[in-house]
Order: structure tokens, then sequence, then C-alpha cells
């Protein structure tokens, strides 16, 4: 839901900053200038959408070698900046002609440059409408991301200061259009706790849960026997387990392989997630970041209409990201749990190496996708605590 949203703005920004950018290109620099920023901006939303296909391919199932980080659309995303060039010598060439063009080519450095692209101007407004498009998704991501950074943008003078204070005037109204209805919005509140393998997110989830009682687990239904899962589960039937999903009763839904080989389902019903809000708690979610962007796209509203009729529920989301300090820290912390284990030199190392690939994709989606509140470093684990417990406390109407 919150990831759909976020892949739509990304592509009308992209298109809103190409257009504009197209026109004052043309009335300041000429065609030239205005033909490149459209180069760029097609460049931008063919970057956006190729990390778009990147990310929603998260979590599927890969060859299973370390050559699963250079991944199709990532190669492709990088190769765009070269086609810049390619696309202005193209265009150079078709415009005085073949011949002049290789007639203008100097095999050194500077003058052969200039001669393949022809016009300087063209290629720099291609980057720029690159870099412009590709910073205004940093900058969306920033201001969701970081507390308080909406409000410090409002307060700023001169037009953006005062659009942002009209759109949220406006949001503000939209929310009051009905003032003959008495109906009060149910919050429900949700903590997901994400991140990379081995950061230890779940041993802070549990810390939570032992130290404030609001915040409680989650169950998971599955078709496999008891205890076939680590965590808490339920073995429902086959019959159940397709009724549920066939309903859109299962917030998440996998299929994966028990220990003992057979291929079982498994997933978390969306009421097991709703009741913990009638019960006056709020659901904590420890889960990986599959799951998580799976929470996230889910019909939540459909959820709502079904176990709340006649009333109005709101989601009230909190997103916390553990992870460590760099990706080598990540893969030196598995590499330091998997030695403890049984396997071999050369199974710990190709663990780790689908590991730092999953991971770099897992970090590269939660920064661009804005969907975490808080970020915790887990260097230390009394600081870790302190930062997911402050953060948890959002999860309620007025924490402070």
């Amino acid at each position: 839901m919150e990831y759909e949203n976020m892949k739509r703005d990304n592509l009308i920004d992209a298109v809103v900053i190409g257009a504009a950018g197209a026109v004052l290109g043309f009335f300041n620099a000429g065609i030239d200038a205005a033909w490149g920023f459209v180069v760029g901006a097609i460049g931008g939303v063919a970057y956006l959408v190729l990390l778009q296909r990147d990310v929603d391919s998260l979590g599927a199932q890969g060859s299973g070698t370390p050559l699963d980080s250079f991944r199709l659309f990532r190669v492709l995303r990088l190769l765009i900046p070269c086609s810049f060039v390619v696309m202005a010598g193209l265009r150079t060439a078709l415009t005085v002609g073949v011949d002049v063009w290789l007639s203008a080519v100097r095999w050194e450095p500077g003058a052969n440059f200039q001669g393949i692209v022809g016009s300087p101007s063209a290629l720099y407004a291609s980057l720029l409408a690159f870099v412009v498009i590709l910073l205004a998704l940093r900058v969306r991501g920033f201001a969701k991301y970081s507390p308080g950074a909406r409000e410090a943008i409002k307060s700023l003078p001169g037009s953006v200061g005062i659009a942002l204070r009209l759109a949220d005037q406006r949001k503000d109204g939209m929310s009051n259009e009905d003032p003959s209805s008495n109906v009060s919005t149910l919050p429900i509140p949700v903590l997901i706790m994400s991140g990379p393998r081995g950061c230890g997110k779940t041993t802070l989830a549990r810390k939570l849960q032992e130290q404030d009682a609001r915040f409680q687990g989650v169950e998971w239904v599955t078709t496999a026997s008891s205890g076939s899962f680590p965590g808490a589960t339920c073995s429902i039937s086959e019959d159940d387990f397709e009724a549920l999903e066939s309903s859109g009763g299962l917030a998440v839904s996998y299929s994966p392989y028990s220990d003992d080989g057979e291929q079982v389902k498994l997933g978390i019903p969306a009421a097991a997630i709703l009741t913990k809000a009638v019960a006056g708690h709020a659901c904590i979610l420890d889960v990986d970041p599959p799951t998580a962007r799976a929470l996230l796209s889910y019909n939540w509203a459909g959820a709502f209409a079904s176990f709340f009729p006649g009333e109005r529920a709101s989601l009230q989301l909190v997103g916390v990201w553990v992870s460590l300090k760099t990706l080598d820290d990540i893969v030196a912390r598995n590499r330091e749990t998997l030695s403890r284990s049984k396997l071999t030199t050369s199974s710990i190392e190709k663990q780790l190496s689908l590991l730092r690939s999953q991971a770099s994709m897992d970090i590269e989606w939660a920064l661009t996708s804005g969907s975490f509140d808080f970020t915790v470093i887990n260097n230390d684990a009394e600081t870790a605590f302190r930062e997911v417990s402050k953060a948890a406390e959002y999860c309620f109407e007025d924490p402070f």
C-alpha cells in the first residue's frame, strides 16, 4: 500500500521534473539543452522502473550462486548514464550526416569526446535531468524518513514551505469532510521490525515484549506439523489455509519446505494482527525484509472493512529498520555465528556470499522505499534497545 504509493509518486516526480526542465532548458539554452533534458528525464524514469523491478524481485529464488549480485536490472541501471553519450552521438550523426560526424571525430582526449557527442550542452542537460530525478527520490525519502523534516520544510519562507502547508491544510480538510459522522477512528498499532539477517532484530523484539506488556507477537498459521518452524505457529488443515488465502485473509503467505523436505504453507492471518488492537495491545512483527514488504503492500482497508464493519480503522504503523554500520559488519557478525556451527569453511563462505548479496538489496530497498520511520544501528545492545523502545512508543496516540 505505502510502497505502491511511493512508486507512483517517484514516477510522477520524474515526469514533472522532465517536462519543467525541458521548457526551462529551451528558453535558457536552446533546443539542444531541451532535447538533452528530455533524454535525461527518460533515463531517470527508466532507472526508477528498473529499480522498482529489482526491489519487487527481492526474495525471489535466485540461481543460488554469488553471481546473484549481478542482477540484470541492476546492470541495466548502471548503464543508463552511458546511454546519454550514445544518444547524443546518434542525434548529432543524424543531424549533420554520418560522414560529417565521422570527420569531426578526433582520436585524442577531449576533441574525440566532443566530436562524438556534438553539442556538449545536450549531454550536460541529460546528466543534470538524471541527477535531479534521482535527487528527488532521495529528498522524498528523507522528508518521510526523518522525524520533523516535514515541519522544518513547512517553516521555510517562500513557495516550498507555503505549498507544503497548503497541502497539509487540504489533507486535514479532507479528513474532516463529513462532520455529521460521529464514528471515531480506531487506531491499529503495529510495530514492524526488520533488517538484514544476523543484526539482532529478534533479540530486540523479544526484549521489548518482555519489558512492555503492551507489545505482543503474532502467531503464524501453517499446514505443517507443530514445531516444524521456529517461532509461534498454529497448525491448520490445507483446506482452512486455502480458504484463508482465497478470501484475502492472509497478510503474508509462503510455500516453504519443512525440515523433512515436504512443501508446506505458511502465513500470517490479518485477523491475528487486528485482534491485538481490539485487546488494547500493539502487534509487534519481527520479520525479514521480503515479509515486511508483503505486509506493507497488503490490502489493509479490505481487512478493516471485514473485521470492523461499520467502524473506521487506520493502521498506526511504525517501521524500525535494525542493521549494523556497514555491510562488512553484517557479514562479519554472521561469519561469527556460522563459525560456531558444524558447517565446512566452503559452505560458510558460500552462505556469506549469498547473504552479502541479499543484505545489499534489502538495504537498498529500505533506503529507497521510505517504509521505515526509524533506523537502529545495533552495535551496542543497550543503546539499541533504548532507541527501539523510544520508537515503539509512536505506536500509540500520545506516547509522551
